[in-house]
């Protein structure tokens, strides 16, 4: 099930990105300028640390027969989901609100989830292919991370649960798209 979720998942955010692809609307983003902060930072320094204090945390609402129950989490556990949330949010508004990237600074080796390095040019070329569908999918993430935020805050576990996939699946998509497009 969790499997079928992914895709599911995976589908409908490529199929959003898909559809931001030159339809000579609007842009999504306002700044003709490039995000101050690159992308390569924000993943290091933001959306890693930040999915994992979510994600990883909300697995601790299972019993130990595998059902969900609001009980086994601390409140230091539901405040640091939430800041986690909060922090993916921000971030991911702040780069909705750009039409410009700057994928990684000159010299920065990108990993490819531990089998070697993406080269930085190659994924700039696909961000600049498409910076409409990245700040689209930058603004789908943050509308997902504060339905999450706001289910740490409510203590809404089935949500808080639901929302760690919804955003795992969306960095996984993001990863396809712009990362390496087309490899697994």
């Amino acid at each position: 099930m969790r499997l079928f979720a992914w895709e599911m998942g995976s589908v409908a955010v490529l199929a959003l990105v898909a559809c931001s692809h030159g339809h000579g609307s609007e842009p999504v983003a306002a700044s003709p300028e490039p995000a101050a902060t690159t992308i390569n930072q924000a993943m290091l320094n933001v959306f890693q640390p930040a999915f994992q204090d979510y994600g990883d945390t909300a697995f601790w609402a299972y019993d130990e027969d595998g059902n969900l129950d609001a009980e086994q989490l601390t409140d230091d556990q539901w405040a640091l989901m939430q800041a986690g949330a909060e922090a993916l949010r921000e971030s991911a508004q702040e780069f909705a609100g750009y039409n410009a990237f700057i994928v990684a600074e000159a010299g920065a080796e990108l990993g490819f989830e531990g089998q070697g390095f993406v080269p930085p040019e190659e994924v700039q070329a696909y961000v600049d292919a498409n910076p409409e569908g990245f700040a689209t999918m930058m603004a789908y993430f943050a509308a997902e991370a504060e339905i999450a935020a706001n289910a740490a805050a409510e203590r809404d576990v089935e949500t808080l649960v639901a929302q760690s996939d919804v955003l795992y699946n969306a960095c996984k998509a993001c990863h396809m798209s712009f990362w390496y497009p087309g490899q697994r």
